[in-house]
């Protein structure tokens, strides 16, 4: 947790390997799942702010053989109302994640999925790894590079993420912790295996506590982005009829049962990120989920507060999303919920 700048709390629990029984440390390394979005946005912007590339870009510029890519925005993929359907949706994508691939013979895979399209473009909303994934593509199409070389050139190395990188699964990485699926109450397995070439763009980057807090120091203070880019980054987006795309995401919440203050949150989505508010704290976020690991990045802007939660577990009762509120709410110092 980082305040004014300071570190207030830097803390590590549990094992990072439970058969070796190895405690987490501070430097500790976790897959963060879909976290690794927000990066993949400030790519995209980069490169538009560089006259590389345009948000309104048709995807057929960079994928003309994809199905409805000649309707599609790269905007409308930032915010996930291209309507492109998401590949882990698919029972198959169980088994299909153990397959290592290139980027394009992934977006190959995605392009032959029973279902391509969950609605018409710009008309609805709903999270879309492939989307992410293929956006992923593009930044690599645009800057002549692979994306791990991107993140790293662009990201990690100027602000000094010295833990993070695009995962590979064959690397060698010091203080890599083992992912877990929780089972019952206090009942883990080890995770199933996937390939870091499937999740790409959209969940394969691999990081610290600390060095996620020095991102959101380096965007949120101007470092990474022009103000103009971190501006679009945070403005909800909005469907082709003018909609809100937060009251989409709220109907849905409401389909699903979700508690009433969780419904009255008032969540919009960004490039990236959720934009809500907590009891009058403005609140930036985003979390990650990926096979034994669970993530969560906030930033309270007002309150100058920055949260990372990282657990190597996922499941039922299990992870980020058992704590991370509770831990929020003290940082700026509200009390937690009963």
């Amino acid at each position: 947790m980082i305040k004014d700048g300071r570190v207030i709390l830097i803390k590590s629990y549990g094992s990072a390997n439970l058969e070796q029984a190895v405690p987490v440390s501070n430097d500790s390394v976790f897959r963060i799942g879909s976290v690794t979005k927000q990066f993949t946005a400030a790519a995209l912007l980069l490169l538009a702010e560089e006259g590389k590339l345009s948000l309104q870009d048709k995807l057929s510029k960079y994928y003309a053989n994809f199905p409805r890519s000649d309707e599609i925005t790269l905007e409308e993929m930032l915010h996930h109302t291209s309507g492109i359907h998401s590949y882990t949706s698919e029972p198959a994508f169980v088994n299909d994640g153990m397959v290592h691939r290139s980027t394009d013979e992934m977006v190959e895979y995605i392009k032959k999925m029973p279902k391509t399209q969950d609605f018409e473009p710009g008309t609805d909303w709903s999270y879309s790894n492939s989307a992410y994934f293929i956006l992923g593509g593009v930044v690599e199409k645009v800057s002549g590079a692979p994306l791990a070389q991107v993140f790293q050139t662009r990201f990690f190395t100027p602000i000094g993420m010295a833990h993070s990188a695009l995962d590979d699964e064959a690397d060698i990485v010091l203080g890599r912790v083992r992912g877990y699926s929780g089972t019952a109450p206090g009942k883990f397995s080890n995770a199933p295996f996937i390939s870091m070439t499937v999740p790409g763009a959209a969940g394969s980057i691999r990081s610290t506590a600390s060095d996620l807090a020095k991102w959101n120091a380096a965007l949120f203070g101007g470092k990474v982005l022009k103000s103009t880019s971190l501006a679009a980054m945070l403005t909800p987006g909005r469907l082709s009829n003018g909609e809100a795309t937060g009251a989409v995401m709220a109907k849905m919440m409401a389909a699903a049962g979700a508690p009433a203050d969780a419904q009255s949150a008032k969540k919009e989505y960004g490039y990236a990120v959720v934009i809500s508010q907590e009891e009058g704290h403005r609140k930036i976020d985003h979390g990650g989920g990926i096979y034994g690991f669970s993530a969560s990045l906030s930033e309270f802007p007002d309150d100058k507060t920055t949260v990372v939660v990282l657990s190597n577990a996922i499941g039922k009762d299990v992870g980020v999303t058992a704590i991370t509120d509770r831990i929020e709410r003290l940082a700026v110092g509200l009390l937690p919920k009963k």
